[in-house]
């Protein structure tokens, strides 16, 4: 609610700029529609009578009787206060007519308007400027709710996926820097490249996982540098395919579909798979982006798989799914004995 001892300066400068603004706009157009029934510049003199009232109305409902009764509770006396408010207006505009509007108005020592009907036309003419200008007032508010809601769900959604993001990137660096230090240990000469590929990653986690999308080319290229570590480090044992096609160029939000490799390798490379192998089948399609992965798994049950390491894995994905892709993605997981296998259908976003 506006409160001119709560503004200062330009602000209560602009608050009495508008209210002025206002009530000339109410003036000059009562002032019209009034002059049907008499000429237009007779009512502009009888409307300074008017206008006054008409304030009077407004103020009173806007800054007494609805803030400090109606959304107090107070409905009886609000009820009250409406009848005594009305009678005072009523009767101030009666005093005003017996003492000259009557006669500027061409109606010399008669009163017309003392039956229910004319009393009740006159009342609701006062009111009615305040009820347009409170149902407008309402209307501002509630869009000003509605846009101040909007705000805290999006930067409640940002903030959630921030939080997402900064679970996968210590994640995905502690696996890789953990792999790079044995090889430096044992002064493999794979070492180099594993640098070299950890430089592309990196790159991704740090900077372009910070954007709202990146393009898909970008998230291929990074799922190769990280193939490209993963076969360092298992060698020939490991067999991954990876194929994908269509427009490369779609933007798609940077860290969902690594995830999902990451989470393959997680589960299907590890060391007691005689033979492991992931299949990896990214395409586009009119905007569309559809990924499968496919993996082998471990035989022994809760391997990999405790709350820790799930809260991490496929959960964090489906939440940053909810939260990016709510009515656009289809996800599926089919959990085998022997394999597994994520399907990802992602639409396109209007």
């Amino acid at each position: 609610m506006i409160n001119t001892r709560d503004l200062n300066g330009k602000e209560s400068k602009n608050w009495w700029i508008q209210q002025l603004v206002l009530w000339v706009s109410v003036f000059i157009g009562y002032s019209y529609i009034l002059s049907f029934s008499a000429p237009f510049p007779r009512y502009l003199i009888v409307n300074l009578a008017y206008v006054p009232l008409y304030m009077a109305a407004y103020y009173l409902l806007r800054y007494v009787q609805i803030p400090r009764l109606y959304q107090q509770r107070k409905v009886v006396l609000f009820v009250l206060s409406l009848f005594g408010s009305a009678a005072l207006l009523f009767g101030i505009f009666l005093t005003a007519w017996v003492m000259g509007l009557g006669n500027a108005l061409g109606n010399q020592g008669r009163i017309p308007f003392l039956d229910a009907e004319q009393i009740l036309r006159i009342i609701v003419r006062f009111y009615s400027p305040a009820m347009v200008l409170l149902a407008w007032e309402s209307h501002q508010e509630s869009r000003k709710e509605q846009l101040r809601r909007q705000k805290l769900e999006k930067e409640k959604m940002e903030s959630e996926l921030k939080f997402l993001k900064a679970q996968i990137n210590p994640h995905f660096l502690f696996n890789t820097l953990n792999n790079l230090y044995s090889f430096v240990v044992n002064d493999s000469p794979k070492a180099p490249d594993m640098i070299l590929q950890l430089s592309g990653i990196l790159d991704y986690l740090l900077y372009k996982s910070q954007q709202k999308t990146v393009h898909l080319y970008e998230t291929l290229e990074t799922i190769q540098h990280f193939i490209g570590l993963e076969q360092l480090r298992y060698g020939d044992r490991l067999q991954v395919n990876f194929q994908y096609g269509g427009n490369t160029s779609v933007p798609i939000s940077p860290l969902i579909l690594l995830s999902l490799v990451e989470n393959a390798f997680k589960h299907g490379a590890s060391g007691d798979i005689d033979r492991p192998r992931i299949h990896i089948d990214i395409q586009e399609a009119a905007g569309a982006i559809r990924c499968k992965v496919w993996n082998t798994k471990s035989p022994y049950r809760g391997e990999l798989n405790d709350a820790y390491k799930e809260g991490i894995g496929l959960d964090n994905i489906k939440r940053q799914l909810r939260l990016l892709y709510p009515d656009a993605h289809d996800l599926s997981i089919q959990n085998n004995e022997h394999d597994f296998t994520v399907s990802l259908n992602i639409r396109p976003v209007s």
